[in-house]
């Protein structure tokens, strides 16, 4: 189910720099020490994701990962999209 736009604002807070994008997105940039960290880090992502079927839309630039997310059969922003973002914050803090 899509949350409200209220839903959405109170998730943010919640979350550790989450951004809103386009009302039906929402993104963040991990930056890692190095490369190889940036890829492994991307790799459990991956692993994650496929987990719980819920897949993020990624870019690796060097050290930097940028991660979006979105629960495209709802076109929206789900519960689904904010657990899969704390995930992705628990697993970075293992490469930091």
């Amino acid at each position: 189910m899509i949350l409200s736009k209220n839903e959405v604002q109170a998730s943010l807070r919640d979350s550790q720099e989450w951004e809103l994008e386009n009302d039906t997105w929402i993104k963040k940039q991990y930056n890692l020490p190095t490369f190889p960290k940036a890829m492994q880090f991307v790799n459990e992502v991956a692993n994650l994701a496929e987990d719980r079927q819920h897949h993020p839309y990624m870019i690796i630039d060097h050290t930097t990962v940028t991660i979006k997310l979105s629960t495209l059969e709802e076109d929206g922003l789900t519960q689904k999209d904010f657990e899969s973002a704390h995930a992705y914050d628990r697993t970075y803090l293992r490469y930091i």
